[in-house]
C-alpha cells in the first residue's frame, strides 16, 4: 500500500482497541453505528490478531490481547447527526447506559454514553446552539 492510499484511509490520529471477543464488538459496532468491516486477520489460536471497522470517515482498529499486551479499553468521541438515534440504537445492540443524552449548552453539543458489550464507552454527539 503507498503513503498516498493510507493518507487517504486512516487519518493522523487511529484508535486501537485490545479487547476481549473481537467478533463481539465487531457486531456491536455494525449494529450501533453502522460499522462497516474493512479487515478481519486471525491468529493460529482462532483469537483475532488484528481487525478494523470504518465509522463514518473514520478507522477503528482492533485485536485480542496477548501475553504482553492487555486489555486495553476507551472512551471515544463520535460525532453522529442524531445523538438521541445513536445512544438508542447502541443501547439497543446490547451497549449500556452510562449517560443518556442531554444538552450541553456551554459546549454547544448534546451527548450521551454507552459502554459496548467489551467495556469501551461510546460517546455519541452533535452541535446544537450555545446557550
Amino acid at each position: 500500500m503507498s503513503s498516498a492510499t493510507v493518507d487517504k484511509v486512516y487519518h493522523t490520529i487511529t484508535p486501537y482497541l485490545v479487547v476481549d471477543d473481537v467478533a463481539r464488538l465487531i457486531e456491536f459496532l455494525v449494529a450501533a453505528f453502522d460499522a462497516r468491516e474493512r479487515i478481519r486477520l486471525p491468529r493460529a489460536d482462532g483469537s483475532v490478531m488484528h481487525a478494523e471497522v470504518a465509522i463514518g470517515d473514520s478507522i477503528v482498529m482492533m485485536g485480542e490481547p496477548t501475553g504482553d499486551i492487555g486489555l486495553m479499553p476507551a472512551s471515544i468521541y463520535l460525532r453522529v447527526d442524531d445523538a438521541d438515534a445513536a445512544y438508542a440504537r447502541a443501547i439497543a445492540a446490547g451497549g449500556t447506559s452510562v449517560a443518556e443524552p442531554k444538552d450541553q449548552p456551554h459546549a454547544g453539543e448534546r451527548y450521551g454514553g454507552v459502554k459496548d458489550p467489551c467495556g469501551n464507552i461510546w460517546w455519541p454527539a452533535m452541535a446544537i446552539e450555545r446557550g
